[in-house]
């Protein structure tokens, strides 16, 4: 059976998110902070390996042992050291380290373009303190709990989609967080009112928040960002994934498919998980159906003027859209695992006393999986497309009208729906391209390569915006279809689906604008009643 996603329901129970040392986040918790106000909390199995983790690296940075981007520069500059290692006064020395985690969250606080989302921002929040609170980055549990007392109190940065590469993670978004946080007079949300964030600290009863040693570098060097666009559309694909598997399975219910091509035996003797687990979903959506096409009544001359098998289209869905469920599955398991890492840079290891200078904050596994379901989409998207084609045009749809409309010759029914559907299907053909292969060398030349992730990461959430879209045209258009077949003759679940959509949207008869009633649908699919 296909996995299924972690419905709105079954979170309602939870009352908080527990993060840190021990904790395991999962993209239900991403759904969970969009969708409700709750309390991110701090495990405590977390103190001790982050107080471990802070005083090892100051024990460094008090014997002046050059550590990068806490008493060096940062990036290309990392060869200049800090000017005062060598001052015997500590005051200064600690000062100036102070003041450039300040800077380097000032610098970087420049991002452009539409503002995300307030909900991406929140997760962004939860990703980056689970991150720093595994005890691996250098910083104490005072700074994940002010960044925690932050998020908890609703003040929520506004963050421009621009200004990451993906490589030293997210900077520049991360970045436009932490100046809020630090009390730099940029805009955030509060309480539904957008005001400077030294304001809104006031007014939640907070003071700023004064980063020491690596707390600056640490709150912008990950991946957060990216990943908090990833997994809250990657929860919202696999609703809409089943929500769309039942649309095609009513449109094909629809144009009388043929059931040959979903008998059992055809999908084991292929051998792919996907392909058996999409195949066994429409033979149970089908129960009970009387419009399922038997070959052998085909054979015996019972259907006039029908070919013993259907258009690729209708008979190849289970091959088609196997990859698409083994895909999302990885793609769970690669975005979880990186809701979890520890993306940072530098890493402290204080059991080992070690410090490791590597790039835990690059985010090609974000990259991967948004270019391999940006793909899947495209295809799926084409797919519905070709759906709603064979149902628009009688040579194709077994008899349907023109349109699947009464008297087409003097009304327009779904035609104008395939002309959106193939706009919106162009769109995510478009937005399927890799990512991967825009890499562009910045910074000196030291980010000389570098994963784009976000960029991947917004482009992946606008299509599968689309296809939740895509989906409700063809279910629009498949329960006028389900009319003309009879509706008390298609299966248990079609006739469900049917009910839901037409106390909404009536049959189309004459011609009427139809965005509206899209637009409810869409509504229906994201509250689950679909």
């Amino acid at each position: 059976m296909i996995t299924r996603y972690e419905t709105n329901h079954q979170l309602s129970h939870k009352t908080s998110i527990l993060i840190g040392a021990n904790c395991k986040l999962t993209l239900g918790d991403a759904k969970l902070l969009a969708t409700r106000f709750v309390p991110v909390e701090l495990n405590p199995d977390a103190y001790k390996p982050m107080e471990q983790s802070y005083q090892f690296l100051k024990s460094q940075i008090d014997q002046r042992i050059p550590v990068y981007g806490t008493n060096t520069n940062f990036g290309d500059q990392a060869t200049h050291i800090n000017e005062n290692l060598r001052s015997d006064d500590s005051s200064v020395y600690y000062a100036s380290i102070h003041t450039q985690q300040k800077n380097i969250i000032k610098s970087l606080a420049c991002s452009l373009g539409n503002t995300v989302a307030p909900e991406i921002t929140r997760i962004t929040m939860m990703l980056r303190a689970h991150c720093l609170s595994q005890g691996y980055s250098g910083v104490s549990p005072a700074t994940v709990n002010a960044m925690l007392k932050f998020l908890n109190s609703g003040i929520t940065p506004l963050v421009g989609c621009y200004g990451s590469i993906g490589a030293s993670g997210d900077l520049i978004p991360l970045a436009s967080i932490a100046a809020g946080l630090i009390g730099e007079n940029v805009n955030v949300l509060y309480k539904n009112e957008i005001m400077p964030a030294p304001q809104a600290l006031k007014l939640a009863g907070l003071k700023k928040f004064n980063p020491e040693l690596r707390d600056g570098l640490a709150m912008i060097n990950g991946t957060s960002f990216m990943t908090a666009i990833t997994s809250l559309t990657l929860a919202n694909l696999q609703r809409i994934f089943l929500q769309m598997l039942s649309a095609i399975a009513m449109s094909l219910e629809s144009m009388l498919v043929i059931g040959s091509g979903y008998h059992p035996l055809v999908h084991q003797l292929k051998q792919h998980t996907g392909s058996i687990l999409v195949n066994e979903f429409m033979l149970d959506f089908w129960q009970a159906s009387q419009l399922i096409t038997d070959l052998e009544k085909v054979r015996a001359g019972e259907h006039i003027d029908r070919t013993v098998q259907d258009f690729y289209s209708l008979r190849s869905v289970p091959q088609g859209l196997g990859t698409f469920v083994e895909n999302i599955e990885r793609a769970k398991h690669w975005v979880e695992n990186e809701m979890n890492s520890v993306n940072d840079n530098p890493i402290i290891d204080a059991d080992e006393k070690k410090i490791h200078h590597g790039a835990n904050f690059m985010g090609y596994y974000i990259t991967d999986a948004c270019d391999m379901l940006k793909m899947n989409i495209a295809q799926a998207s084409t797919w519905i497309h070709a759906l709603l084609a064979n149902m628009v045009h009688p040579r194709k749809s077994q008899n349907l009208p023109a349109n699947i409309v009464k008297d087409p010759h003097k009304r327009n029914g779904f035609r104008s729906m395939q002309l959106l559907a193939a706009a919106l299907t162009v769109q995510n053909r478009k937005l399927a391209q890799s990512h991967a292969a825009y890499m562009l060398p910045t910074e000196g030349d030291n980010q000389d390569v570098n994963s784009l992730g976000t960029h991947a990461a917004l482009d992946f959430k606008e299509a599968v915006a689309n296809l939740e879209r895509l989906t409700a045209i063809l279910l629009l258009a498949s329960a006028q279809a389900l009319e003309f077949r009879q509706i008390e003759k298609a299966g248990v679940k079609s006739r469900a689906i049917y009910r839901v959509i037409r106390e909404h949207s009536a049959t189309v008869q004459e011609c009427r604008p139809m965005t509206d009633e899209l637009n409810t649908l869409i509504d229906l699919l994201r509250e689950e009643k679909i």
